[in-house]
């Protein structure tokens, strides 16, 4: 037929073809000219949905007359229209399906069944390209199920792809450029039933809500209108959980560094105390956010993005994808001021551990109470507990141990369990806190050393005394001091311990430390002479957050004036500093890397000691540019969480940290500049050096672990710079 002229198809019509049965969707070859409400597809470039896609002119019938109106017969079948219609008397329409995960992959031999209407079921098994064809179809409401539990066994070996969201999906821009319908489902849109989960309680937990967004109903993926007569892409989310990366290594390790401070500030999130396996209902906790439940039971479970604590900025977690079978498991909140019956002055303190198949995280509470400030200032060191510490002359801070000890004494069995589960060869444990946290993390580390934990601490005080931080040298922990950070200055490097604690009850803690100022004077003395008594040591390797400056220097020429005739020097601080993330540790890898004249300030220094062991004294705090501690410095999410976070990013994505950028570089001119102080530029060009090391590292590692690069390109593509004031 000619309509206006030409052949009477337009964009949208059925056609069929000569190779594949069924009808098909004009798609491509379409002109600019308009026939009533759509363009003209009469030419002989048109080509349909057919999987060939082979060119030909779409016929119309001689019978074929456009319907009263802007819709001609065939656009009218089009309608987005999901009402059940088993009016529709005619078989002669198809449902084409093509079903993939998220790396494109098919899903071959996966039984199907098709409901179309009341009356049609068709039952079968895609082909080795995870594609069906079903034809002779009333148009009709149609749903489309899987067998649920072969579904979810096998979504669950699945893996993920890096970047989240269908705008970063490779499945959909093919389908699309194919002229296929595309569709994003989770399993429980697709499940005839309700599977069963490994050591998951349905009755206590539901279905877990992300996978299945109706809980215990199973209706299927739903066909409309327009999904007949043509192929329809089904992208299938994988079955997995979210867990955090974590490396069990010796090394200094930046995203350790992130993810434990990531836990060691969700402690800090109140929350009801409950434990999963006592109680008959966990759906309400789960779905209370901003909690260590929701954290693991929820957000570990949500695929469309990375878990995230929000505390004064956004943190998302740095993770990668496991089966759901090896998801975290339990997560378990205590809280001694939660008990029924807690005694009189009892601390304050609070802790999680969860666990899943190879990890085991525990994270301690620091300071967010006057109870908790109390416990900081009774200083006094006492005998170490033989739990803790073996050696007879270790001595700890009695408020840590008191506070620490809280947590075994209402919950012993708990403790037990956790203990238990740090034995399994399997597993990796990793413990971490913040302040008083970082304090209590050390002590159960130190309890727990046969285990080989990994500690990784901010911001924490001192305490054991000297013997005490001498027998600790089994396990690994890396302390980050933000440069002038108060807290990691306390308790204070002296001898504390003295017979005025012994009186006066309460008063003997005020008395005691009035001795303390009056001794700080003699704490080289102290120091070097044991026989002064037990002095307080930091454990572990120092991870410094270091604000440098450079210093200024010029040659004061003699009144006379005469060419190299001085009479001295003045220096100043240049304007301008840079806050450097520097380990210590790493120096042993760099010595050989050291320029000459690094070399040479080195040997200035200290004859052939190096300038970080002059800077970064073991068992104390860096000799700082900074002039006087900083309470402001002490923030685990301003602080301590922002610089990691920059400085990650700045490895990853420089672009996406200016002002850190522009810090680095204005700084590293300071240092070259004409006026600046030879050894104090020097010792800058180690921090430099060494700074340069830590993120040279962190670049081999992501170079040399798919796993982790797919997890790090998911993190740099979701944070962004924070302000560090």
């Amino acid at each position: 037929m000619q309509w206006y002229g030409v052949a009477g198809a337009r964009e949208g019509d059925i056609v069929s073809c000569g190779k594949h049965s069924g009808k098909y969707h004009i798609i491509g070859g379409i002109s600019s000219m308009w026939l009533e409400d759509r363009k003209h597809a009469g030419t002989l470039e048109s080509i349909s949905s057919c999987p060939c896609r082979s060119h030909f002119i779409p016929s119309i019938s001689d019978s074929y007359a456009p319907m009263t109106g802007n819709e001609s017969l065939p656009y009218s079948e089009y309608q987005n229209d999901t009402t059940d219609n088993d009016g529709d008397k005619e078989l002669n329409h198809l449902i084409e399906c093509i079903l993939v995960d998220e790396f494109g992959v098919p899903l071959a031999d996966m039984p199907y069944t098709l409901t179309v209407g009341k009356k049609v079921i068709r039952e079968g098994r895609t082909d080795f390209n995870g594609y069906f064809l079903e034809n002779n179809l009333p148009r009709a409401h149609a749903t489309l199920t899987l067998p649920g539990q072969t579904l979810t066994d096998e979504m669950e070996k699945r893996p993920l792809r890096a970047l989240r969201g269908e705008a970063h999906s490779p499945v959909k821009s093919q389908a699309e450029s194919n002229g296929y319908l595309y569709h994003y489902v989770v399993i429980g849109e697709l499940c005839d039933n309700a599977p069963n989960i490994a050591q998951w309680d349905q009755a206590k937990f539901g279905l877990p809500y992300y996978h299945f967004p109706n809980d215990d109903e199973f209706n299927g993926f739903a066909f409309n209108r327009e999904n007949f007569n043509q192929c329809n892409v089904i992208e299938v989310c994988s079955f997995r959980a979210w867990s955090l990366v974590l490396n069990h290594t010796p090394n200094y390790d930046m995203v350790n560094a992130y993810n434990l401070g990531l836990m060691s500030l969700l402690v800090y999130k109140d929350e009801v105390m409950v434990d999963p396996e006592e109680v008959e209902d966990m759906r309400e906790f789960i779905a209370t956010p901003d909690t260590t439940t929701s954290f693991f039971y929820q957000q570990c479970f949500d695929l469309s993005k990375a878990p995230e604590i929000n505390d004064a900025s956004v943190y998302p977690a740095i993770v990668t994808d496991v089966p759901f079978n090896e998801r975290y498991r339990p997560a378990i909140f205590l809280d001694v001021q939660q008990v029924d019956a807690p005694e009189k002055f009892e601390h304050d303190t609070q802790m999680f551990f969860v666990a899943n198949d190879t990890q085991i995280i525990a994270a301690w509470r620091g300071t967010a109470s006057a109870r908790d400030a109390l416990t900081d200032g009774t200083y006094r060191p006492i005998p170490c507990p033989k739990n803790i510490l073996s050696t007879d002359k270790a001595k700890v801070h009695k408020g840590f141990l008191e506070a620490y000890q809280s947590v075994g004494k209402y919950f012993s069995k708990k403790i037990e369990k956790l203990e238990n589960s740090a034995g399994h060869k399997n597993k990796k444990l990793y413990i971490c806190g913040h302040s008083l946290g970082g304090a209590l993390a050390l002590l159960h580390a130190a309890e727990l050393k046969n285990n080989n934990p990994l500690l990784y601490t901010y911001g924490s005080p001192r305490v054991f005394t000297g013997s005490g931080v001498k027998a600790l040298s089994t396990f690994t922990h890396f302390r980050h001091v933000n440069d002038a950070d108060t807290v990691t200055s306390v308790p204070f490097d002296t001898n504390m311990d003295n017979w005025l604690f012994e009186v006066y009850g309460l008063l003997g803690t005020i008395f005691g430390f009035s001795w303390t100022l009056a001794t700080l004077p003699t704490i080289p003395l102290q120091k070097a002479l044991p026989d002064m008594g037990e002095v307080y040591y930091h454990h572990g390797n120092t991870v410094s957050f270091f604000e440098a400056r450079q210093i200024g220097e010029q040659k004061i020429l003699s009144k006379g004036g005469r060419e190299n005739d001085f009479v001295g020097k003045k220096r100043w601080r240049m304007n301008g500093a840079y806050q450097f993330y520097l380990v210590p540790s790493l120096a042993n890898g760099l010595n050989k890397g050291l320029e000459k004249e690094q070399h040479a300030y080195v040997q200035s220094i200290k004859g052939d000691a190096t300038i970080l062991d002059e800077i970064f004294p073991q068992g104390n705090n860096p000799t700082l540019d900074t002039l006087m501690t900083m309470a402001t410095d002490h923030s685990m999410s301003k602080k301590y969480q922002a610089i990691i976070n920059n400085q990650l990013l700045s490895v990853l994505a420089p672009t996406k940290t200016p002002t850190l950028g522009i810090s680095r570089q204005r700084f590293g001119e300071l240092i070259h500049h004409d006026d600046a102080y030879t050894l104090n530029a020097q010792r800058n060009i180690t921090f430099m050096t060494l700074e340069h090391k830590l993120h040279e590292n962190l670049a081999q590692n992501v170079n040399q672990n798919e796993s982790l690069k797919r997890a790090l390109l998911r993190y740099k593509e979701s944070v962004r710079e924070i302000s560090v004031s």
